[in-house]
């Protein structure tokens, strides 16, 4: 009797790389782990990027992406083509490898005390710190677990798997720019749920809170609540002036704010004060309108007849311009008297 052993599936298999067990299973993205597999499976094999990108349902340039990140962490060697194991690189890299603390970006705290509070804001706004490194990104994934959980829900707000540069980029925010990790992903969830769930957009806003010094999870629900105050009010003021509806400005949130939660005027004196600018200017300014209901809220104007009254009042005071008014008798008067003189 022959016997035969059948393994199924296990029938065919391949290697993997401890360290993508040990060191990258919670560090590396889902996209960054489909394609160190399928590297794996199809070893020996010739393949394009777009080819993974098709087997894999990805774009091309997030295998790219995750391409760069198993080179840069020392997993394979690229080189002209050829895909090749890399562990001599990763030792000697480990071994020359500054400790972390000396290339540590310094916190925003930490920074305060060296300068001067208005100066750092003016110049860290200006000019953006280097994003650190995958090298380093990785270190600090792997040595805290709150990175680690930020990351990961990154992942689940983005609703795809964040790329080097996503990552990079919320390692920043949280290590240079001081906000922690639980604010951070309250300002995604606030970006997602304006379809605007994208790193610069967060990263901008990530700057403003910093310069606002938003950093507990009480001011970011304040601020939040403001902002969404802020957006309802501009999509009021949209329908009420019928302009064409846009996403607002933060310009336009924030004067629509004012005008309506802030300085409580009513629709029909935000219309009255649309309608002086357009008369004057040829066209909707919202600065122009701010100015005009600035004024009025100034002088405690909070009804139409007396903003009516408030532009009749400034017509009266205005003088005709070029125009000159001549007294006959006191021109022949003065006349005489001065050729009696000569």
């Amino acid at each position: 009797m022959e016997y035969k052993l059948s393994l199924g599936s296990w029938n065919s298999v391949f290697a993997v790389p401890s360290d993508i067990v040990d060191k990258h299973l919670k560090l590396a993205g889902a996209a960054q782990l489909k394609v160190i597999l399928w590297f794996l499976r199809h070893a020996g094999e010739s393949f394009t990027v777009d080819d993974i990108a098709e087997a894999l349902s990805m774009q091309a340039a997030d295998v790219r992406d995750s391409m760069l990140y198993w080179t840069e962490t020392g997993i394979i060697n690229l080189d002209e083509g050829h895909i090749t194991p890399s562990e001599q690189k990763e030792e000697k890299v480990t071994e020359e490898q500054p400790p972390v603390e000396k290339i540590e970006p310094q916190p925003l705290q930490e920074q305060k005390s060296e300068e001067p509070e208005k100066q750092k804001k003016t110049s860290r706004a200006l000019s953006r710190p280097e994003k650190p490194d995958i090298k380093y990104l990785s270190q600090r994934i792997s040595a805290d677990p709150g990175i680690t959980y930020l990351m990961q829900t990154a992942d689940e707000i983005f609703g795809r798997p964040t790329n080097n540069n996503d990552k990079a980029t919320l390692l920043m925010i949280h290590e240079t720019d001081g906000l922690p990790v639980e604010v951070i992903i309250m300002l995604m969830q606030y970006a997602a749920g304006l379809g605007k769930c994208n790193i610069r957009y967060i990263e901008k806003m990530a700057i403003s809170w910093a310069d606002e010094e938003i950093m507990t999870l009480e001011l970011a629900e304040k601020k939040i609540q403001k902002l969404t105050s802020g957006r309802s009010a501009a999509a009021t003021i949209q329908k009420l002036l019928g302009l064409d509806e846009h996403s607002p400005t933060e310009k336009e949130t924030e004067y629509a704010d004012r005008w309506m939660n802030t300085w409580k005027f009513s629709p029909e004196l935000i219309r009255k004060a649309y309608e002086i600018c357009v008369d004057a200017k040829g066209k909707y300014i919202p600065k122009y309108v701010d100015s005009v209901l600035s004024r009025w809220h100034n002088s405690g104007i909070v009804t139409v007849e007396q903003a009516d009254a408030d532009q009749n009042k400034g017509k009266n005071k205005k003088k005709p311009k070029n125009t000159t008014t001549y007294d006959l008798g006191e021109y022949e008067s003065t006349n005489a008297i001065f050729e009696e003189g000569y």
